[in-house]
């Protein structure tokens, strides 16, 4: 064997090599199940409260529907991945969501029940096109440039966010909310799904990887026998409830703190950059750094964010500057535990593994927006929440500090 063929790969030339299944896992990923419970449904809520006779809140309960299945059944998914291929998986997921969306369309008037049972159906047909999935195939591609690579994948999720406002307003207002869902439909089948049948391949075994976790890691048993994976899993589930918390209470926190209607969304405005930015400068930060400083250095500047909104007066740009850090964190917990999978447990069962912490973390963001409403109405101020977001970033970064050096016989000589 040649040296240049046992040498690792640099960052570059993984990128030369892996760019098409990165790409079409980035539009596996945004145009899969991940952004329709954090932006679709959203979007997509008034209408169909206005036509259907329901409340926007009995509408946007339908994501309690999805969380749960994501919960329950995360981690077989990710076994189902190890075993018969993130390929095989992906493909039939993106069809699964097409079809989900299409029965969404078709909800009867005065159903909310099956409306969220629906939804639901929607999660679970679509489950093999979360992060898990796609991560399996990006760590198999790249090692050098992982971070990057992961930081990439995901922040297809924040430009999918940013543009289905204006597909989705396009398609209510030619045929209502039931031909938006149709004209959701027909984006995994017409681009994703044509772009991942060509393009997403699982990468040959060759020395360099056997050597870095292909044929070795933990098995799910293991992992969860180990302080590491409990440390991680729980460190990401506090990032996804103090970022989570504050995204659903960002604008009547704002206004509450002084800011007119219009300033609150103009601060809002910058989100969706923020959080794509983030999930990049995260990426970024993992290929150069341990993960935990990786983690430190997004989740200061999201503390300092939080506590800075505590003050009596807001002006607008400093509310603008304090929706940015928190930006950066949020989102940024799927490229840790995607990387943090993969440099402490190994590669071998990589999606059963993720698709356990997947679950967890989703509790946060399942938890957190009941758990800082009732808060706000108890106490009739943002404050605590805002105290109570600083303490849970906090925690996470503690945690994330106990996990150790990586094993080297994960890291491929990293």
């Amino acid at each position: 064997m040649t040296a240049a063929i046992a040498a690792p790969a640099s960052a570059m030339a993984e990128m030369r090599r892996g760019w098409r299944p990165l790409v079409a896992s980035c539009v596996g990923l945004a145009l899969g199940l991940s952004p329709h419970s954090g932006y679709t449904i959203g979007l997509i809520a008034g209408p169909v409260g206005q036509d259907l006779g329901w409340s926007r809140a009995s509408v946007l309960g339908a994501t309690i529907a999805a969380t749960i299945a994501v919960i329950l059944l995360g981690a077989t998914m990710g076994r189902l991945v190890d075993r018969l291929g993130a390929r095989r998986i992906a493909l039939w997921s993106t069809v699964g969501v097409a079809i989900g969306l299409l029965l969404l369309s078709t909800t009867p008037r005065g159903n909310v029940t099956l409306f969220y049972g629906l939804w639901g159906l929607l999660t679970v047909l679509g489950l093999g096109t979360l992060p898990m999935t796609y991560a399996k195939i990006v760590t198999r591609w790249f090692n050098r440039g992982r971070g990057l690579a992961l930081g990439l994948m995901l922040a297809s999720t924040g430009i999918a966010g940013a543009i289905y406002p204006f597909y989705i307003d396009r398609w209510i207002d030619a045929a209502g909310w039931r031909g938006a869902f149709i004209g959701l439909a027909l984006l995994p089948l017409l681009l994703s799904l044509p772009l991942q049948y060509r393009w997403l391949t699982e990468s040959a075994p060759n020395e360099e990887q056997a050597r870095g976790g292909d044929a070795i890691g933990f098995t799910l048993k293991q992992a969860v026998s180990h302080y590491r994976f409990w440390a991680a899993a729980l460190g990401a589930m506090l990032l996804n409830a103090a970022s989570g918390g504050l995204l659903t209470n960002f604008l009547p926190l704002l206004t509450e703190a002084g800011l007119a209607h219009e300033q609150a969304l103009q601060a809002l405005s910058v989100l969706a950059l923020s959080i794509t930015g983030g999930r990049l400068l995260c990426g970024l930060l993992l290929d150069r750094l341990w993960a935990p400083v990786a983690a430190l250095a997004l989740i200061l500047p999201a503390m300092a964010g939080a506590l800075l909104l505590t003050t009596d007066a807001i002006h607008p740009a400093m509310a603008i500057g304090c929706v940015i850090l928190v930006g950066l964190i949020t989102g940024a917990e799927f490229d840790l535990m995607a990387f943090i999978t993969g440099r402490y447990f190994g590669r071998r069962h990589y999606s059963e593994i993720f698709g356990l912490q997947f679950a967890i973390f989703a509790i946060g963001s399942g938890v957190a927006p009941i758990l800082f409403g009732y808060l706000r109405a108890q106490t009739g101020s943002y404050d605590l929440l805002l105290f109570l977001s600083a303490a849970m970033l906090a925690g996470a970064a503690m945690l994330f500090f106990t996990l150790g050096r990586y094993p080297t016989e994960f890291t491929q000589d990293k």
